[in-house]
């Protein structure tokens, strides 16, 4: 129920802002959670171990990337000196100097923005996004449809990122830095390259995802579409590594007298040691579907 209330929520705030950052426009299932489909009906502790691995690089993203996708919306500041949306405070420095005003963008060029969350909803209660702990970016931006940057986060965590709308990713903890970068505007590709050795906790388990190599990118087209791609992005889960690969491409469709139709067209391959052992795919209804081949390690 609780994801349910999430999801309604998160498209609300799709349909109805269009000018908001990336990481609150994430196409996902509109419905109840997700049921397994296909050949193989997974067991739910497989199923969410699958789709934890499909998304620990966007919520890990979510955290390092906040900002300058949460904190600011396409370079403008929302939070960065005082309180968050109802409740909670931020601290926002940029080149280690005063923090910018809310309402005015950061500058373009090179600099550093580093932002310290003590329990900051950061959604306008939307979602219920709340952060605590400390995240930087060191960015380049000419203008800001086109920036590249290093994020890091310093033991940052995150509840209710609406990158986790699959999973079970609702709690989590990021660590460490990556590089991300976000070009174009009506369309709009996102590219995350976590370094080696960063990490996302699930606190609600406290299994350790630790990044290994690869990246992972998220394109948001202009009518209510994104595509995520994984290039052989590589997720070790408390010992056991895999390797993701492929795109899943997500639609959601307004009905009217209903909230409306997501449909799935792609897949994504999750191998170990070579060896294909689960996919995420959508099949020949475009329904989203999980097969488990092997059993996946629980995040």
């Amino acid at each position: 129920m609780l994801r349910h209330l999430r999801l309604i929520a998160l498209w609300a705030g799709v349909l109805a802002c269009a000018g908001c950052s990336d990481e609150r426009r994430i196409p996902t299932n509109p419905g109840p959670p997700l049921a397994p489909t296909g050949p193989t009906a997974p067991s739910d502790t497989q199923r969410r171990a699958a789709l934890a691995l499909f998304e620990a690089a966007s919520v890990h993203a979510a955290a390092t990337t906040s900002p300058l996708t949460l904190a600011t919306e396409d370079g403008k500041v929302i939070w960065a000196n005082g309180p968050c949306s109802g409740y909670g405070s931020t601290q926002g420095s940029v080149d280690g100097g005063s923090p910018p005003t809310p309402g005015t963008f950061l500058p373009t060029g090179n600099h550093t923005y580093v932002v310290s969350f003590s329990d900051c909803f950061v959604d306008w209660g939307l979602t219920g996004v709340e952060l605590h702990g400390v995240a930087s970016a060191v960015y380049s931006a000419a203008e800001w449809s086109n920036v590249s940057a290093t994020v890091s986060a310093e033991s940052l965590r995150g509840e209710g990122l609406t990158s986790g709308q699959f999973s079970d990713l609702y709690d989590v903890t990021a660590d460490g830095l990556a590089v991300w970068t976000s070009v174009g505007s009506t369309m709009k590709t996102t590219t995350y390259t976590p370094a080696i050795g960063s990490r996302l906790v699930n606190n609600a388990t406290t299994n350790v995802a630790t990044f290994r190599g690869g990246s992972y990118s998220m394109i948001r087209y202009p009518v209510n579409r994104v595509e995520r791609r994984f290039d052989s992005l590589k997720v070790d889960v408390n010992g056991t590594e895999y390797t993701l690969s492929g795109s899943l491409d997500t639609t959601y469709t307004p009905r009217p007298g209903t909230f409306g139709e997501v449909t799935h067209i792609g897949e994504i391959r999750i191998v170990h040691n070579g060896t294909l052992v689960a996919r995420i795919y959508g099949d020949v209804r475009n329904a989203l579907t999980i097969e488990i081949l092997t059993p996946l390690a629980s995040f």
